[in-house]
């Protein structure tokens, strides 16, 4: 099954990986938000949902911890 992801989600998916590949480790939302030019609301919105899709895994109480699944 396929899952419609916009294209913002996909600017965040794209900058996750790329920002986690270049640092080694997960990055904040503020530096997701620098990477994507979008807003912190807008950001976190966007990984909540893509959180629920299952395509990025967040521990719970830490901004810091977003990876792409997969």
């Amino acid at each position: 099954m396929r899952v419609h992801v916009t294209d913002g989600r996909c600017r965040i998916v794209q900058a996750l990986r790329e920002l986690i590949d270049e640092a080694g480790y997960p990055l904040p939302i503020p530096e997701i938000v620098e990477a994507v030019a979008l807003s912190a609301s807008t950001v976190a919105y966007h990984l909540q949902a893509l959180e629920r899709r299952g395509l990025v895994t967040h521990a719970p109480h830490r901004s810091q911890s977003y990876q792409v699944r997969g």
